[in-house]
């Protein structure tokens, strides 16, 4: 991951910052006004998601603030109980019934050496009882902010996407063991429209968040989805 990132960068992608000295709250507001307009709606959890954010490691000013919006769009999906998609909610969000019934502790043993990094280390062994619509959650947030970094913050897209990247491979993963080990739940989760649907459009988002930014398409983690969505 850190070689071609280095290799490749991200400046043929976008251009500069609206001024190199704006505020990075008015630069979102000027780039991302759906972004924009659900940080102010959540003013309550400012202050404390921004030191979460710094706490966690993301302190530089982009960085941090994208940090925020992301927890804040895991925030108001939840109240909302809809996937927050660019302003819009897309249901079923995380209702079990929705998704397969398998979970994180169920999947790690199936998931290759290859593929367990950051993610697989920080995320699957901590929440055992999650499953693939959480893991959805995370996608659809890392997708929102990541463009805003890339954009303005070139420094600070590494860990960005090196974490997107990891939950889409983990969502690879939940694919790959559901066609191939649990066909019946596989099989039921394509049968659902909205949870299908949602699937698809926050994975899609998420592969184009990754090819803005200037990640080569081929180590962008698409097989399984490719087929799922192919079916």
């Amino acid at each position: 991951m850190r070689g071609f990132l280095k290799l490749f960068g991200y400046a043929c992608c976008f251009t500069m910052p609206i001024t190199a000295n704006a505020a990075p709250l008015d630069v979102l507001g000027a780039q991302y006004p759906a972004l924009y307009q659900l940080y102010n709606t959540n003013k309550n959890y400012q202050d404390s998601l921004t030191r979460y954010a710094a706490r966690q490691g993301f302190r530089r000013p982009i960085e941090n603030l994208a940090t925020v919006v992301h927890e804040m769009i895991h925030v108001d999906s939840f109240v909302h109980q809809g996937f927050f998609i660019d302003g819009v909610y897309y249901e079923p969000y995380l209702k079990r019934e929705a998704w397969p019934t398998v979970t994180n502790k169920e999947i790690a043993p199936q998931i290759p050496d290859r593929e367990k990094g950051t993610v697989f280390q920080l995320y699957v062994r901590h929440t055992p009882t999650n499953h693939l619509g959480n893991v959805v959650d995370e996608i659809n947030a890392y997708g929102h902010v990541l463009p805003f970094v890339c954009r303005n913050e070139q420094e600070s897209t590494e860990k960005q996407v090196k974490n997107l990247v990891g939950f889409l491979n983990l969502s690879e993963g939940y694919l790959r063991t559901l066609r191939t080990g649990v066909p019946a739940e596989y099989r039921r989760f394509h049968g659902q429209p909205e949870a299908r649907g949602v699937f698809v459009h926050v994975i899609q988002r998420a592969w184009n968040a990754l090819k803005e930014c200037g990640v080569p398409v081929a180590t962008i983690p698409v097989q399984e989805a490719t087929l799922f969505v192919s079916l």
